[in-house]
């Protein structure tokens, strides 16, 4: 039975994400975040749509229009407003972890033709040396809204082509005398929805640091994509990093389309503590995350010897269940309270997680939703959904993807292949590295395995590049043996493979 989607409204760019938003949304919170010292501050939607005006205005006065921009800081309001005004004024915003090392991050902004960087307070300290040593980048801007860097000093002193570093709040603050004074150039100018936007840094398919170049059309699909396939509730919270094309793209841009509050957690010290402040309905995270929360859960109910309790009241609510009585926010109330009181839905993405999980977590009254994307397909293709779960899949291909299966074997596994308006334009600079990722006839090569199996759902078994074939031409994959060990040993974490070598050789 094919899946019937949820409506949902196609958008040109993310000029009109923001410009929508704002019309349908208006005063609604947007997003929340928090300050140096612990201080709640929320943002409404109107607030975002001038903000990202004033700082598109302030980039185009002096001469960004079109740049390369690199962007590396913290989850918050400002980095939010940082990409959507690179974007939206013709830029192109090139997000970089902000885990990576100085001499990282120098590669990339230098790869990427940054000619401005963009930095969070945790940066800072770094600035000097990036600009040092990437001679493209004149311009650099601290965008932090609620720590003020010393904006005197120039951020390389052996560069006397590179300015001070100015500050966000400077910039938003010229943008919006500008508007005052009647300057349209942000409003006039016009977006290329097919043109590239953003570089995001990935492994890729032929190896390591190819930049995959997306346009508004290929990151406003996916958006709309995960609307045709879940209903979500409207208050959030972001616990992963905002660099990634998952938590940006289908969380932060997804929250502005369905007028969700977004709440940032800013640091990973802090998951517990922000899920009680925020109390959020939902969240994305990866499998990983899911089951360390999981693990919790029963690690706390034994340390407190709940244990039997909690099996107890499982066995009770699935019976019950059967009958169509769910009591599971009830029965478990306490545990949803560990985790804020109004945790109802994780969507999970990244890696295929364990159906023991999803169920577990279900059975405890949370919704656990696993799905599959990759950087090069913006990062969208399939997820499970409420209109659409099967067991132990990563689900249904969004509305207007396709998948197939090239050349499977006996067990119907072939490399996933991909068509559809998420597949990136191409890697920056690199056009024998994009020739060799897409098919004759167009479609994108994955280099993940799988099938399909009911309702067209996917299933994920494993790497192209790790697969072993053994002398009898049986295909065995490695991830399928790694999962099976995890899930039948308790005690064990890893799973590594090591070549002995004879002693005597």
């Amino acid at each position: 039975m094919a899946v019937r989607y949820f409506p949902t409204d196609r958008l040109r760019d993310l000029r009109e994400l923001v410009e929508r938003a704002a019309d349908e949304f208006g005063d609604r919170p947007a997003f929340r975040d928090l300050d140096p010292s612990g201080i709640v501050h929320t943002h409404t939607y109107s607030q975002l749509r001038d903000d990202v005006a004033a700082l598109g205005t302030a980039m185009l006065a002096r001469g960004l229009a079109g740049r390369h921009i690199a962007l590396v800081g913290e989850s918050a309001y400002g980095y939010v407003v940082c990409y959507l005004a690179v974007v939206n004024s013709g830029g192109v915003v090139v997000p970089l972890d902000k885990e990576l090392t100085t001499r990282e991050l120098i590669h990339l902004v230098d790869k990427s033709d940054a000619e401005v960087l963009l930095y969070g307070a945790a940066l800072a300290p770094d600035a000097a040396a990036i600009v040092r040593d990437c001679p493209r980048v004149r311009t650099t801007v601290a965008i932090s809204l609620y720590e003020t860097p010393d904006a005197t000093t120039p951020t390389a002193p052996d560069r006397p082509d590179a300015s001070a570093s100015e500050i966000l709040t400077d910039l938003l603050q010229t943008g919006r005398d500008l508007l005052a004074q009647g300057d349209t150039c942000y409003a006039d100018l016009t977006i290329d929805p097919d043109a590239p936007c953003a570089i995001l840094f990935t492994s890729g398919t032929t190896g390591a640091n190819k930049g995959v170049l997306l346009s508004p059309h290929n990151i406003t699909s996916v958006v709309a994509g995960a609307f045709g396939l879940h209903k979500f509730p409207g208050l959030s919270i972001s616990v992963l990093p905002i660099n990634h094309s998952y938590e940006f793209n289908l969380h932060v841009l997804g929250a502005i389309y369905g007028g969700i509050t977004l709440c940032f957690n800013d640091s990973v010290m802090h998951v517990r503590e922000n899920l009680t402040r925020f109390a959020p309905e939902m969240t994305l995270m990866v499998p990983m995350i899911v089951e360390a929360l999981y693990k919790n859960i029963w690690r706390e109910a034994e340390k407190n010897h709940l244990d039997k309790h909690l099996r107890y009241a499982l066995v009770l609510s699935n019976v019950l269940r059967k009958v169509g009585i769910d009591l599971r926010r009830v029965y478990f109330k306490p545990v949803i309270q560990s985790l804020g009181g109004n945790l109802r839905l994780i969507v999970c993405g990244g890696a295929p997680l364990r159906p023991e999980i999803v169920k577990g977590m279900s059975d405890l009254g949370i919704e656990v939703y696993n799905g599959y994307g990759i950087t090069e397909c913006s990062p969208l293709i399939s997820s499970n959904c409420v209109l659409a779960t099967v067991p132990g899949s990563v689900g249904v291909p969004m509305p207007g993807v396709e998948v197939r299966i090239d050349s499977p074997d006996a067990d119907g596994n072939g490399e996933i292949q991909v068509r559809g308006d998420n597949v990136m334009l191409g890697y920056y600079e690199d056009p024998e590295a994009t020739a060799a990722s897409f098919t004759p006839d167009g479609w994108f090569k994955t280099g993940d395995l799988g099938h399909l199996g009911p309702r067209g759902a996917l299933f994920i078994t494993g790497r192209q590049k790790n697969l072993i074939i053994l002398p009898n031409g049986k295909n065995v994959q490695p991830e399928e043996l790694e999962e099976h060990l995890l899930a039948s040993i308790d005690y064990l974490k890893e799973v590594v493979v090591h070549a002995a070598t004879d002693a005597a050789g």
